[in-house]
């Protein structure tokens, strides 16, 4: 009985098929099923379409953050090899004038680096030493100005006396009138002018270069300008107050300086002082 039924349920779905493919009668009955069964098929998708949905906007997110991350990393490297270029600049702009004050010597010049710095006496060491034929007594100087001298050497160091010490003395003078002084440290970042009579003519702002007497410093290089002037007509000398040229607590590089000509006589230093040339390794 029941193969009877299930012979005469599918008769007549073959029935209806070729009737519904040769002719129109069944149109708006499959135009009713369809619509019935729409929302049904929407109904059965939903949960694919929605984790589709949720993986993509996962996957999507996901990308972002490493695309973000990936950024980010670019952007301080980036920023590190901006850093690293900008400190490549200012090296090149300080050797740049380094090299361009040398074209103010007569003599060779040898280039050298700063390694260390002591406070008493004032003093810097430089990575040249004998063996690149430095000695003692060679002057030394910036891209600004006379930075020091120096005072003691080995193999492959020296150390440099710098142009602020109680001991250390340059012979100068004035570019506006030729007046000359000598220019000493005093222990405390500047120079002073020794023994300068109250009616010498010089005054605040008036630059001192070396004057190239005794013949140590190299003649018409930078050593400072006149900070303050103060006369006491009671007293015999006036009290002179110079700033260094010299960036002494800036500059990395320096020059030792040959001369054309072995210097004839030392350096001049305070009368009170002992001789910086004279100190032992």
């Amino acid at each position: 009985m029941g193969g009877y039924r299930l012979l005469t349920l599918a008769l007549a779905t073959i029935v209806l098929v070729a009737v519904d493919a040769n002719t129109e009668l069944l149109k708006p009955i499959r135009g009713a099923l369809v619509t019935v069964v729409a929302p049904l098929y929407h109904v059965a998708r939903f949960p694919y379409v929605a984790v589709a949905t949720v993986q993509e906007a996962v996957s999507s997110r996901v990308r972002l953050v490493s695309r973000n991350r990936s950024l980010e990393r670019q952007l301080l490297e980036a920023q590190a090899r901006a850093l690293r270029y900008e400190a490549v600049l200012d090296e090149n702009d300080r050797l740049r004038e380094l090299v361009g004050s040398s074209t103010r010597l007569r003599g060779d010049v040898l280039m050298a680096d700063l390694l260390a710095a002591s406070a008493e006496p004032l003093e810097v060491v430089i990575d040249k030493g004998r063996l690149s034929g430095v000695e003692v007594g060679q002057a030394v100087i910036d891209s600004e100005g006379v930075f020091g001298q120096v005072v003691a050497t080995s193999a492959f160091t020296s150390r440099v006396l710098l142009v602020t010490d109680v001991t250390h003395a340059v012979p100068v003078r004035v570019l506006r009138n030729d007046n000359r002084a000598i220019a000493a440290g005093d222990g405390n970042g500047k120079l002073v002018l020794k023994d300068v009579a109250v009616t010498l003519n010089i005054r605040q702002g008036d630059r001192l270069v070396s004057s190239g007497l005794g013949g140590r410093f190299p003649k018409d290089y930078p050593v400072g300008v006149v900070e303050s002037v103060v006369r006491d007509q009671t007293e015999s000398f006036a009290d002179i107050a110079v700033v260094p040229s010299a960036r002494l607590d800036r500059s990395r590089q320096v020059l030792v300086v040959f001369a054309d000509e072995p210097a004839a006589t030392s350096v001049i230093l305070p009368a009170d002082a002992d001789i910086a040339a004279e100190r032992p390794e």
